[in-house]
């Protein structure tokens, strides 16, 4: 299958699907569709990232702790919604490696609070911070004085939905 010609057809309903099964019988092609996250063609890098959240979902253990770091400068980065949505879902899916940089995990915390940043990415920031704190604990306090210190009228119901989980998950743990 040509994975990049098959990224700028129209969207179908099945056309991600159909590209994640190929890759599930010939998982050698996981990279090609890896690679094509960077592609210079915004579509074709965004679908690509969503094809990658699919296969990240069932297999992580395909990524490599490279990736995970190509992702998170890639996140930093783009200023496509889409494509920064779509690399902070399979990192969600990732092991963090221990040597995360700390430029992501500034950016997370700023992704998390910006009004600029669409509600997913908000979210999936908030999700990432949280993991992070699993494997730091130092990282523990501050993600719970921000999200305290959060006016929860100042952001979308899914946003303060996220946050009071969070939350929860960080307190009672």
């Amino acid at each position: 299958m040509d994975y990049r010609e098959h990224l700028f057809r129209p969207l179908t309903l099945h056309f991600v699907d159909a590209l994640v099964q190929e890759v599930f019988q010939n998982p050698s092609d996981k990279e090609l569709v890896f690679q094509l996250i960077f592609d210079p063609e915004i579509k074709v890098a965004w679908r690509a990232a969503w094809a990658c959240q699919k296969i990240s979902e069932k297999y992580p253990e395909w990524f490599t702790d490279s990736q995970f770091k190509e992702l998170a400068a890639l996140a930093i980065s783009t200023t496509h919604g889409g494509l920064q949505r779509g690399c902070l879902s399979i990192l969600n899916n990732l092991p963090i490696p221990e040597d995360i940089s700390v430029e992501f995990i500034n950016a997370c915390f700023d992704w998390m609070v910006s009004p600029k940043s669409p509600i997913a990415v908000q979210a999936l920031s908030m999700k990432m911070l949280y993991r992070i704190c699993l494997m730091i604990p130092d990282f523990k306090p501050e993600l719970i004085a921000y999200l305290e210190n959060i006016a929860p009228g100042d952001y979308s119901a899914g946003f303060n939905s996220t946050r009071r989980n969070v939350l929860n998950l960080l307190i009672n743990n």
